[in-house]
C-alpha cells in the first residue's frame, strides 16, 4: 500500500517501479541463473528494505516537513483570516500524517526527529496565532524560531538518508561485481528491459516535461505581473504538484504585492495632493544636504523653479534663489542672510534642536521659517506666510494703545508718553498737563442718544489734535474725559493760552445728526516740575485742578494749588457721606406752602429735599444735589423723595397738592413713569394732586424719548410744571413740545420787582404767555406785600415765598397750611 502511494506522488518513485519491473524481467530471463538470482535478491533485499526504503521515507517526511514550512513562513504576510484558518488546517493536517510516519516502532528515523517534533507544531501554531491576530512582527520573529527548529530536523533526516544511500551504494558495488559475470546476461536482459520499458518511460518523460512547461509559462505571465494565470497540475501529489502549489503560493504573494503596490500608489497620490494643497511651504533635505522633497507652496512662494524640486537638488542652490526673494541684490546683504541662515541649520543639524527665524521677502511678505531635525539626519522646513497676522498683531497692538472711536492715544499710552516726558524732566524739558472734560456732554447723550454722543466725541478729538502743536499728545482717557499733554510750557501764561484755545475749539458749535448742539469744556492744569514730576502726582493735581475749575461754574480752566488737594479730600469726604446717607436714610423733606390768589388759600406745598448730616448738621441741597448727580445718585433719592412726598401728602387735606422737583439724569437712566406710579399706588394720592417741576434745560433740544416720558407722566394723571422760568435758555420754542401745567417764574426776576420795571414787565409778559397757552403762573420768591401786590397785578394765578411761610418739616406742614388760610381769610376780610 505503501509503494502505490509512493507511485502516485513521487515521479521517483514511478521510475523505481519501472526499473523494478526491468529487474523482474530479467530475472525472469535470466532464471536459470540461481546465483545472479540469490545475489539480486540479497541486494534488492538490502536496498530497498534498509535503504531505498529509508530514503523514500526519509524523502516523505521531509517533503510534509517542506510543505508545513511553507504554509508556516508563509502566514505572517497573509492578510486573509479565511486563509489563515485553511492554513491552519493544512498545517495541522500534515503534522498528522508527519505523525503517522514516525510513530512506528523500531524506527531509527522516528527516534531521531520525533522528540523534536512537538517544538516545532508549537512554534508553527504560535506563528498562526500571531498572524490571525494581525502581529506580524511577533509573527515574523517566531518564524525564524520555527525555522531553526525545522533546520535542525531536516538536518536529522538527511544524515539518516545519507547513511541510507552509502548502505544502498555498497550493496550496489556487490551486486555489479556479480553482474560482471554474468554481463551477457545483463546485456540480454538490458535490451529486453529496453524494449518493455522504453514506451513507459517516454510517456512518463512527455508527461513531466509539458507539466513543467505550463509551469514554466505560468511563472513567465507572473514575471509580466499577470497575476490572473491557471496554475494547472496544483492538486496532482508528485514533486511538479509541489512545484505547482509554490507557484500558487508565488502568484499569492505576486497579487499581495500588486495590491500593495497599488496601495503605496494612491498613497503617494494622496501624499502629493495634500503636500501642494497645504497652505504653508514644505520642503525636506537629507543628512547630504540635497532635497528630497517639498511642495508647490514652496516653490510659489519663493519664486523658485520647477526644476529646484527635483529630488536630489543642493541646498546651497535652493538657497542662491531664495536669498533673491530675501533680500536685495548687494552681496554683502545676501552674506549676512546666508549667514542667519546657517546659523539657523547649524543649530538644528549638530545641536538636534528645533530652528526658527522670519524673513522679509522685497514685495512685503513675511515668511516665518520653522525647522525639525530628522533622525536619519537633515532636516524639515516649514515656511508659513505670516504677513497679514503680523499686521493683525500691529494693529492689536495699536489698538491697545489707542482709543478705538477717536484715534488719540488711550490711557495706557498716554501714560507711557507721560512718563517719557517726566524722565526728560531732568534736562530741563518741562510740561503742562491738562485734564479736559468736557460740559454738557452727558444732556447730549440723554437727549440725542449714543450714537449723536460718539459722533460728537470724534469731532472734539479733531478739534483738539488740530489746536496743539505737532509734538504735543492729546488723548482720551474715557468717557467725555481728554487730556493733553503740552511740551515746553515754561509758564501758566503759556499754559493758559492753551487752555483757553482748547475751550474756545470745543466750544464751537456743531452740528450732529442734523441738530445744533453746543457744548463746553473746562480743564485742570498742572505744570512739570512745579507741581509734581511723576505722573501719578501729575495727573492727581490737575484733577483737583479740573474739579476746582468744575465747581468755579465750569467752561473755564484752573491751574493746581496745593490747597486743591484740602478741597478735594472735602469733595471725597462729601461723596462717601453721600453714599451712607443713601444707605441710612439722612435725608428728609421740607414743604413750603403755594397760595393760590383767586382762591385765597393755600392750593399746594412744594416739597424741598434736606440732609440731616450726622456732624455737619442740615445741609442745603446746593451742596449735594450737584455731587449726587455726578456719582448717579440722585436717581435713588430723587425715587425716594417722590415716594415720601406722596405718602405725605395723602394725609394732608384735599386737594392740597403736593410738588416734586425732577432732576434732568432721573429722565435718562431710570425708568420714571414706574417710579411715579408705584408712589402713588403705595400713597393712594390722587394723581391729580402730584406735580412734578421740570427745569428748562431737560427739553432743551425736544428730545423724543424725554418728551415721550413727559407725555407718559401726564397720562397718569399728573401735573408738569416747568421751573425756574426765564434763568436758562432765550428760545421759547421748547414751550410747543409739551403742554404743560404751569409756569414757575424764577425768585431772581420777583426779588427785584419793587427796584426794577424790566423785572415788572418780564413778569407780566410770562403771566400773559401762560394765560395764553391756559398754564397757570406761579411767582416765586414772594417776601413783602410789595411783592405780592405786583405780581397779583401781572396776573399771576400763584405765589410762593417767606411772605406766607419758609420750609418747614413734614410734621409741621399742616399747622402751616391752617396758618396760612386763616393769615389768607383776615387779609381778604380787610
Amino acid at each position: 500500500m505503501s509503494l502505490f502511494v509512493a507511485c502516485r506522488r513521487g515521479i521517483a518513485c514511478r521510475m523505481y517501479v519501472i526499473g523494478a519491473l526491468a529487474v523482474l524481467a530479467v530475472g525472469a530471463l535470466a532464471g536459470a541463473s540461481i546465483y545472479f538470482a540469490n545475489i539480486t535478491g540479497r541486494a534488492a533485499q538490502v536496498l530497498y528494505g534498509q535503504s531505498l526504503a529509508g530514503v523514500i521515507e526519509a524523502t516523505e517526511i521531509e517533503l510534509l516537513l517542506e510543505k508545513h514550512r511553507r504554509v508556516i513562513e508563509a502566514a505572517p504576510l497573509e492578510v486573509d483570516r479565511g486563509e489563515l484558518r485553511k492554513d491552519r488546517r493544512m498545517a495541522e493536517d500534515i503534522f498528522g500524517r508527519i505523525e503517522g510516519l514516525v510513530s512506528r516502532p523500531g524506527d531509527q528515523l522516528a527516534e531521531r526527529i520525533a522528540a523534536s517534533l512537538p517544538e516545532l507544531v508549537n512554534l508553527g501554531r504560535e506563528v498562526l496565532d500571531f498572524s490571525e491576530n494581525y502581529a506580524q512582527q511577533k509573527g515574523l520573529e517566531t518564524v525564524d524560531l520555527y525555522a531553526k527548529s525545522a533546520d535542525r530536523i531536516q538536518e536529522r533526516i538527511r544524515a539518516f538518508r545519507q547513511e541510507r544511500v552509502n548502505i544502498a551504494d555498497t550493496e550496489t558495488n556487490a551486486l555489479t561485481h556479480a553482474g560482471r559475470s554474468l554481463i551477457s546476461w545483463v546485456s540480454t536482459l538490458a535490451i529486453a528491459a529496453l524494449i518493455l520499458i522504453g514506451p513507459l518511460s517516454l510517456v512518463l518523460i512527455r508527461s513531466v516535461v509539458m507539466r513543467l512547461r505550463r509551469i514554466t509559462v505560468a511563472m513567465g505571465k507572473l514575471s509580466r505581473n499577470e497575476p490572473h494565470v491557471l496554475i494547472e497540475t496544483a492538486d496532482a501529489g508528485d514533486e511538479i504538484g509541489e512545484m505547482a502549489r509554490a507557484v500558487e503560493v508565488f502568484k499569492a504573494n505576486a497579487i499581495t504585492l500588486l495590491d500593495q503596490k497599488a496601495r503605496l500608489e494612491q498613497l503617494n497620490l494622496w501624499l502629493d495632493i495634500a503636500l501642494n494643497n497645504m497652505a504653508r511651504g514644505l520642503s525636506m533635505f537629507d543628512a547630504r544636504e540635497q532635497l528630497v522633497v517639498c511642495n508647490a507652496n514652496y516653490l510659489r512662494m519663493y519664486s523658485l523653479p520647477a526644476e529646484m524640486a527635483r529630488p536630489g537638488t543642493r541646498f546651497e542652490d535652493i538657497l542662491g534663489l531664495r536669498l533673491g526673494a530675501i533680500v536685495s541684490s548687494a552681496s554683502e546683504g545676501q552674506l549676512d542672510e546666508r549667514f542667519r541662515i546657517r546659523d539657523v541649520l547649524a543649530k538644528v543639524v549638530v545641536h538636534r534642536q528645533e530652528g526658527r527665524f522670519s524673513q522679509t521677502l522685497q514685495d512685503g511678505r513675511i515668511i516665518e521659517v520653522s525647522m525639525r531635525p530628522l533622525e536619519t539626519g537633515g532636516w524639515v522646513a516649514l515656511h508659513e506666510d505670516v504677513t497679514e497676522q503680523r499686521r493683525a498683531s500691529e494693529h492689536i497692538a495699536r489698538l491697545a494703545r489707542h482709543d478705538p472711536m477717536t484715534g488719540l492715544a488711550n490711557r495706557l499710552k498716554f501714560r507711557e508718553r507721560l512718563e517719557e516726558n517726566a524722565r526728560n524732566l531732568g534736562s530741563g524739558q518741562g510740561f503742562a498737563l491738562h485734564c479736559i472734560d468736557l460740559d454738557k456732554f452727558k444732556e447730549v447723550n440723554d437727549t440725542h442718544g449714543h450714537p449723536a454722543g460718539d459722533v460728537l466725541l470724534k469731532s472734539v478729538a479733531r478739534r483738539l489734535e488740530a489746536t496743539v502743536r505737532s509734538g504735543d499728545v492729546v488723548a482720551r482717557l474715557g468717557g467725555d474725559e481728554f487730556a493733553v499733554v503740552q511740551l515746553g510750557a515754561a509758564s501758566q501764561a503759556e499754559a493758559a493760552a492753551l487752555a483757553r484755545r482748547l475751550i474756545e475749539a470745543v466750544s464751537e458749535p456743531m452740528v450732529v445728526h442734523g441738530h445744533r448742539i453746543e457744548i463746553g469744556a473746562t480743564i485742570g492744569v498742572a505744570l512739570a516740575p512745579g507741581d509734581g514730576t511723576n505722573p501719578d502726582d501729575l495727573l492727581k493735581h490737575a484733577d483737583m485742578a479740573l474739579y476746582r475749575a468744575k465747581a468755579d461754574g465750569r467752561g473755564r480752566h484752573s491751574f493746581f494749588d496745593p490747597a486743591m488737594e484740602g478741597r478735594l479730600r472735602a469733595r471725597r469726604m462729601l461723596e462717601s457721606d453721600l453714599q451712607q446717607a443713601v444707605t441710612q436714610r439722612q435725608f428728609e423733606l421740607h414743604y413750603q406752602p403755594i397760595v393760590c390768589l383767586e382762591r385765597g388759600c393755600v392750593s399746594g406745598c412744594e416739597a424741598l429735599i434736606r440732609w440731616r448730616h450726622p456732624e455737619r448738621g442740615m445741609t442745603s441741597p446746593a451742596d449735594f444735589i450737584p455731587v449726587a448727580e455726578d456719582i448717579g445718585l440722585i436717581q435713588e433719592i430723587g425715587a425716594w423723595a417722590i415716594d415720601e412726598a406722596c405718602r405725605a401728602a395723602s394725609k394732608w387735606p384735599a386737594p392740597i397738592a403736593v410738588a416734586v422737583n425732577l432732576s434732568a439724569a432721573q429722565f435718562g437712566t431710570s425708568d420714571l413713569v414706574s417710579i411715579v406710579s408705584a408712589a402713588l399706588e403705595a400713597s393712594g394720592l390722587e394723581p391729580r394732586r402730584l406735580e412734578l417741576e421740570v427745569t428748562e434745560s431737560l427739553i432743551l433740544d425736544q428730545d423724543p424719548a424725554t418728551v415721550d416720558t413727559l407725555h407718559r407722566l401726564r397720562g397718569l394723571g399728573v401735573r408738569i410744571a416747568l421751573d425756574d422760568f426765564g434763568t436758562g435758555y432765550s428760545s421759547l420754542s421748547y414751550l410747543r413740545s409739551f403742554p404743560f401745567d404751569k409756569i414757575k417764574i424764577d425768585q431772581s426776576f420777583v426779588r427785584d420787582l419793587s427796584q426794577r420795571a424790566d423785572c415788572v414787565a418780564i413778569v407780566g409778559a410770562v403771566a400773559q404767555l401762560a394765560r395764553s397757552l391756559a398754564m397757570a403762573t406761579v411767582a416765586e420768591g414772594v417776601e413783602t406785600e410789595d411783592h405780592l401786590a405786583k405780581v397779583r397785578a401781572s396776573g399771576c394765578t400763584e405765589v410762593q415765598g417767606y411772605l406766607f411761610s419758609r420750609p418747614v418739616p413734614g410734621k409741621d406742614i399742616v399747622a402751616v397750611i391752617d396758618g396760612c388760610n386763616s393769615k389768607l381769610l383776615r387779609s381778604d376780610a380787610a
